[in-house]
């Protein structure tokens, strides 16, 4: 199924996926969402723990696939891969027929679904005809327009806006999620003036391809204002498809100083406001466990993030880290080693870094280097650890830390009180054995402490 990014690909595929026929029809349904990054042990990976539920252990690729082969052994399955890019096709298709190899198990009647911006991938995968998916019919989509500018398919009964937005209405490709983008950010202000500016945009002449970014989106981007920008474009550092909860985002967003203190409102709440605008702005999705961001709009926060943030999937990616990057979010990966970890203490503009699947022996070892090297910390997420490095005392801007896994924390050093702007401690799944140091009163700008206590 191939389409411009916004068209509606993965909404029609959830629909499929959730239609009771289809569920009845196969015994298990796996999703994955691909993205650029076509790392074949990655995916096999995922495959792997979407059908057990489990994490794959194995490392080597032979393994894993023969795994996954024993796995799907005479199941009915319908796989959707959403987002696939031209990466799949490289090593001349090699790359996709090794990712495919496992799937000749399954039972007769199973299915593969593809979603994708990119014809050429649409002409090296498909198998049968293509679903093409283009842009709605002109009437439905002048409807959605005004639902979407408006609150309702009325013109506001002003003729101006309306012929206004029947000029921008052609440049919007039939796109729902631009038509409602856009249209979201028109019904802030009513104003012929503000419509006209948005009609009359060099942004519109850009020449793009298929793949990129949609005008609309990045027009819905310019016109934020400045401390929902920098929000949104710190979300960049979180993958595709990552689910968000609100009072968590915002709790870190008010760690990083984007949230601006308004009389005696706590930042934390302000922050939740912020996150309300965006989600009434459709910049982000609300689904089953939280909220997601379009994959189109999360290209869009990459570009404009671009030397602030990154996401770690490979080792060669370390390669690749911005030199003055602030937002660094590391995914699990077996290949990672002690050498790959402790390069990160050469990029001491860090304020931000996500680590919740690193393995704990590895851990240990570099987050003591971390915390002597690192010290414009400000939020640290981590997964289950026995004890915190006497060196966390350097971490004196950290505002959140969050220890995601279910552990024994032996001790929290008497140095852990010298972190006087620490605001938010999450260790809901650790048991803390023995007693707090004796000078954790000293934590006076702590709002939230939530642990498992002895």
């Amino acid at each position: 199924m191939d389409g411009i990014g916004g068209v509606g690909k993965t909404t029609l595929a959830q629909h499929i996926c959730s239609h009771q026929r289809v569920r009845s029809h196969f015994k298990k349904i796996i999703w994955i969402c691909v993205s650029d990054d076509f790392d074949v042990k990655r995916l096999t990976k995922e495959v792997i723990q979407s059908f057990t539920g489990k994490e794959a252990t194995a490392d080597n690729l032979d393994s894993l696939q023969h795994a996954l082969s024993n796995h799907l052994s005479n199941k009915r399955l319908l796989i959707v891969l959403d987002d696939v890019w031209d990466d799949a096709l490289k090593e001349s298709g090699q790359c996709w027929k090794r990712f495919c190899a496992p799937f000749r198990s399954v039972q007769e009647g199973s299915a593969m679904l593809v979603t994708t911006r990119c014809p050429n991938v649409r002409d090296g995968v498909r198998t049968m005809e293509p679903v093409r998916l283009d842009g709605l019919d002109e009437d439905i989509f002048w409807n959605f327009f005004k639902l979407c500018a408006f609150g309702s398919e009325e013109s506001n009964n002003d003729p101006d806006l309306e012929g206004i937005g029947r000029r921008i209405l052609p440049k919007l490709k039939g796109s729902p999620l631009a038509a409602k983008t856009l249209g979201r950010m028109l019904s802030m202000d009513l104003q012929a003036s503000h419509w006209n500016s948005i009609l009359e945009s060099e942004l519109w002449e850009l020449k793009q391809k298929e793949t990129e970014i949609l005008p609309a989106l990045r027009l819905s981007y310019m016109y934020l204002p400045f401390y929902l920008k920098q929000c949104f474009a710190f979300c960049a550092m979180y993958p595709k498809d990552y689910k968000f909860e609100k009072t968590c985002l915002a709790e870190i967003w008010a760690a990083e100083g984007f949230v601006e203190p308004q009389g005696g409102v706590r930042i934390q709440d302000i922050g939740s406001q912020y996150f309300e605008d965006l989600v009434a702005r459709s910049f982000f999705q609300k689904v089953n466990g939280g909220y997601v961001i379009h994959d189109l709009l999360h290209d869009m926060a990459q570009k404009v993030s671009e030397h602030d943030c990154f996401i770690l999937r490979n080792k060669t990616d370390f390669d690749k880290v911005p030199q003055n990057v602030r937002h660094l979010y590391v995914l699990h990966n077996i290949d990672f080693d002690e050498s790959n970890l402790l390069s990160l203490c050469n990029y001491t503009k860090l304020r931000t870094l996500i680590c919740n699947n690193i393995l704990r022996s590895r851990l240990l070892f570099v987050m003591d280097h971390w915390c002597t090297k690192l010290t414009r910390m400000r939020v640290f997420c981590c997964p289950a650890i026995s004890e915190l490095p006497y060196s966390i005392g350097n971490w004196k801007h950290l505002r959140y830390l969050e220890i995601t896994g279910r552990c024994m924390l032996k001790r929290i050093p008497s140095t852990f009180c010298w972190l006087y702007n620490m605001q938010i401690l999450y260790a809901k799944k650790c048991t803390v054995l023995g007693n707090l140091p004796g000078d954790f009163g000293k934590l006076t700008s702590l709002q939230k402490f939530e642990s498992s206590r002895s």
